[in-house]
C-alpha cells in the first residue's frame, strides 16, 4: 500500500516511514466503509484511492516549488522527493516546501500516471518492516509491557454452548500474586502479578457450568445433519436453464457427496490483549485486523464513548480473519476494569484451539448430467453448511461462493446451485480463504470425476468449460500452470493433479507433482499461476502464494477439529498439527502479466493446493478423496527435498 501511494507522489523509497493508524473511520476501506483488513481488499480497496492521494501531494508540492521560484508548474517535474525546475536545472527537496504546499487546496482530480509510467509499482522494494522483524525491535501485542501492569490467564467451558454457573476462588486467592478474580458468561479469569502467577492460581479456581445446547453434539453427529439437510428445503443462489428437467431427461448421470471438517485458525501467537484505563479513557494494544471493532468492545464494556478508546495496533502474529473478532479485547477490559491496573490478558494455545471462531464444516452433493455427445447438459450442487455468521445477513450467495459463481457455468446450459444453513450453533469465523478454502476442493474434485467419466484429460475438460469471455483470465492461469508444470510430460513414476478458479478478484491455476508407494505420498513441487490484476509488488505476491499454500496444504493433509459432547478435542499443535519448514515442497509461482485493477492475493492462494492435491492422488491411485483431511484416508505425507 505505501508502494501505491509512493509511485504517485514521486517519493524517495529509502526516506519512507510507516505508522500503524489509530481505529478512525477516515481510515475506513473505500470499497466496504470499514477499518478492516479482511478479504484480500487492502491493495484493491485503496488502490485508486492511494494514487489519488499520492498524485495530489505531488501536484500540491510542485505548484508550492513553481510559486516560490515564479516559473510554470508545467515546467517542473518530481522525482525521489526531488522537484527539479527543468529549464533551469534548479532543485529542492519536498520538505523545503512542504509546509507551503500544505496550504494550498488539495486537487480533487489529480492526473494519475499511466501504467507504462510506474517506476515503483512492479518493483520489489525492500519492505519496511522486515529490518523489525529479524532484529527482534518489531512489537507483537504480546510484547506490550507497561508500569504496574498485571496479568490475565483465562479458561472458559470445554462445551462451546456452556455458561458459567458457579465458581469458588478460595483457593486461588491463598495462591502467591493473587490480586483478583474476574467472571465471564462463559467462564473465568484470575488477575494477578505475574502471567506464571495468574496461570497458577486459575488452575485452583472451582467452576461449575451449564453445558448448553451442544452438550451430547459430536462430529458424527454434524456430518449426519449436513448429510440429512440434502433432502430437505434449500434457497437457490444461481440458476440457469432447467437442471432439474436436463438432468431427468440426460442420458446418463453421475453424483457425488464430498465433505469438509471445522478448522481452527491456529494464529502462531496466541490471543492476547494489554488495555489501562485512567481518568481521559482507555488505552489498548493489540494485533486486530478491525481496530474500530476493538474500539467498539473495549467501550462497550466501560460503558464510555468509542471515542475515548485509543487503539494501539500490533504487528498480528498471525491473523487469517482470527484477529477480526474482539472476543480477547472485551476479556482484557473487563480484567483491567475490575483489577484497577493495566492488565495483559494472555491465553493459552489450548484457549486459543478449542475456542476459536471455526471454519464451518460444509458438505456438498453434486449431479451431473450428459447428453449424448458426452457433453455436460447439467449440473446441480447443493451446498450444505453447518455453522454461518451470526454478526451478518449470510444468505446462499455467501456460503455457496467458489461454486455459485464459477466460470464453468456460462459453458453448462443447465446450471443450478442451491444452499443450506444447517446452523448447530458452533461459532463460525472467517478463515483464510473463507469458503474458496473448501468450496473449490469439492468442485474442482467434482469437474474431475467428470473428465474421468468421461474419459477426457482432466486439463483438457476444464480449457473446454473456459472458452468464453468469462472464462479468459482463468483459462490463462491453467494455461500457465499446466505449461510450467509439464503438464504433457511428468517425470516417470510421477502424477499430476490440476485445479484452477477464481477467487477474491483474482485468477489462480495449480499443479500438484507427487509421487505414491502405498499409502505414502511424496510431494515434488507444487506449481502455481496467477493473474492478480496489476502486479505492486511481485515478491511479496510470491510471499503470499506460498503462505497459502501452506495453509491450504496444512488442512489438506491434517486439519480437523473434532468435536465430542459439544467440545473441541483438539487442543494444541500435538494433536492440531501445522506444516514445519522441514515438511514444506518445492514451489514455484508464475504471475501473469496484467494491467487489469488489482485483484487480492492474500486469500487465494489457500483455495488450490487441496484439489490439485485430491487431483493428483487420484492419477496415481484411482482412489477418489471427497473428504479431508487426507490423514482420514490413511494417508502419509512427505515432501521431496531440494538438494544442495
Amino acid at each position: 500500500m505505501p508502494m501505491i501511494l509512493m509511485e504517485e507522489l514521486a517519493g524517495n523509497w529509502d526516506r519512507l516511514v510507516v505508522k500503524d493508524a489509530p481505529a478512525a473511520a477516515i481510515y475506513d476501506n473505500p470499497v466496504f466503509h470499514q477499518q478492516s483488513t479482511v478479504g484480500s481488499f487492502s491493495v484493491r480497496g485503496w488502490y485508486t484511492e492511494l494514487r489519488r492521494i499520492g498524485a495530489a501531494a505531488r501536484e500540491m508540492l510542485l505548484t508550492a516549488a513553481a510559486t516560490d521560484w515564479g516559473v510554470p508548474v508545467r515546467e517542473c517535474s518530481a522525482s525521489n522527493s526531488i522537484i527539479t525546475h527543468t529549464p533551469s536545472g534548479r532543485s529542492r527537496s519536498f520538505g523545503s516546501v512542504a509546509a507551503q504546499a500544505a496550504e494550498l487546496p488539495i486537487p480533487q482530480q489529480p492526473e494519475l500516471k499511466s501504467n507504462a509510467d510506474f517506476r515503483l509499482i512492479g518493483t520489489s522494494p525492500k519492505r519496511v518492516d522486515l529490518a523489525g522483524k529479524v532484529d527482534g525491535s518489531a512489537r507483537y501485542g504480546i510484547d506490550i509491557a507497561l508500569p504496574n501492569m498485571l496479568y490475565a490467564a483465562i479458561k472458559r467451558c470445554p462445551t462451546l454452548s456452556g455458561r458459567l454457573k458457579s465458581m469458588d476462588d478460595t483457593a486461588a486467592r491463598r495462591m502467591p500474586g493473587f490480586h483478583t478474580t474476574v467472571p465471564l458468561p462463559d467462564g473465568v479469569m484470575v488477575v494477578a502479578r505475574s502471567y506464571w502467577h495468574a496461570r497458577k492460581a486459575l488452575a485452583q479456581v472451582r467452576t461449575e457450568y451449564e453445558l448448553g445446547k451442544l452438550a451430547g453434539v459430536d462430529s458424527p453427529k454434524i456430518s449426519q445433519i449436513m448429510r440429512e439437510a440434502f433432502n430437505g428445503p434449500s434457497a437457490v443462489a444461481r440458476s440457469e436453464g432447467d437442471a432439474p428437467a436436463a438432468l431427468a431427461a440426460s442420458t446418463h448421470t453421475m453424483e457425488a457427496v464430498y465433505e469438509v471438517p471445522y478448522l481452527a485458525h491456529a494464529c502462531m501467537e496466541p490471543m492476547n490483549c494489554t488495555v489501562r484505563i485512567d481518568d481521559t479513557g482507555c488505552d489498548v494494544w493489540c494485533g486486530t485486523q478491525a481496530p474500530q471493532g476493538a474500539q467498539h468492545a473495549a467501550a462497550a464494556v466501560l460503558g464510555i464513548p468509542a471515542a475515548r478508546v485509543r487503539i494501539h495496533t500490533t504487528f498480528l502474529g498471525g491473523g487469517f480473519g482470527r484477529r477480526g473478532e474482539a472476543d480477547f479485547v472485551t476479556q482484557a477490559a473487563a480484567a483491567a476494569k475490575a483489577a484497577g491496573r493495566p492488565v495483559k490478558l494472555i491465553w493459552t494455545r489450548e484457549e486459543d484451539i478449542q475456542h476459536d471462531f471455526y471454519r464451518p464444516a460444509a458438505a456438498i452433493r453434486f449431479r451431473a448430467g450428459f447428453d449424448r455427445d458426452g457433453k455436460i447438459a447439467a449440473f446441480e450442487s447443493n451446498v450444505v453448511t453447518s455453522s454461518t455468521p451470526t454478526r451478518m445477513a449470510a444468505g446462499p450467495s455467501f456460503y455457496t461462493s467458489g461454486i455459485a459463481d464459477s466460470n464453468y457455468a456460462d459453458a453448462i446450459p443447465n446450471f443450478r446451485v442451491t444452499g443450506v444453513d444447517a446452523n448447530i450453533g458452533v461459532r463460525f469465523g472467517f478463515w483464510r480463504s473463507v469458503n474458496d478454502s473448501h468450496n473449490p476442493f469439492m468442485l474442482e474434485g467434482f469437474i474431475d470425476e467428470i473428465a474421468r467419466h468421461l474419459k477426457r484429460d482432466p486439463y483438457q475438460l476444464r480449457r473446454s468449460l473456459l472458452q468464453h469471455p468469462s472464462g479468459r483470465r482463468q483459462l490463462a492461469v491453467l494455461d500457465l500452470a499446466a505449461e510450467k508444470a509439464g503438464w504433457h510430460a511428468p517425470r516417470p513414476g510421477h502424477s499430476l493433479g490440476i485445479a484452477a478458479l477464481a477467487a477474491f478478484g483474482s485468477y489462480i491455476g495449480t499443479v500438484a507433482d507427487i509421487s505414491m508407494k502405498g499409502s505414502q505420498i511424496t510431494l515434488h513441487r507444487v506449481v502455481t499461476a496467477v493473474d492478480c490484476g496489476v502486479a505492486v509488488e511481485p515478491d511479496n505476491i510470491q510471499a503470499q502464494l506460498e503462505g497459502g499454500m501452506v495453509y491450504g496444504l496444512t488442512a489438506a493433509l491434517r486439519g480437523e477439529i473434532t468435536i465430542a459432547n459439544g467440545a473441541v478435542q483438539q487442543s494444541n499443535f500435538t494433536d492440531y498439527r501445522v506444516m514445519t519448514m522441514a515438511e514444506m515442497p518445492l514451489f514455484e509461482s508464475y504471475i501473469v502479466p496484467s494491467t487489469a485493477p488489482p485483484g487480492g492475493i492474500g486469500e487465494p492462494g489457500t483455495a488450490p493446493i487441496a484439489p490439485a492435491l485430491a487431483n493428483a492422488i487420484y492419477a496415481a491411485t484411482g482412489k477418489r478423496v471427497r473428504s479431508l483431511p487426507l490423514s482420514r484416508h490413511g494417508l502419509t505425507f512427505s515432501v521431496e527435498r531440494a538438494s544442495a
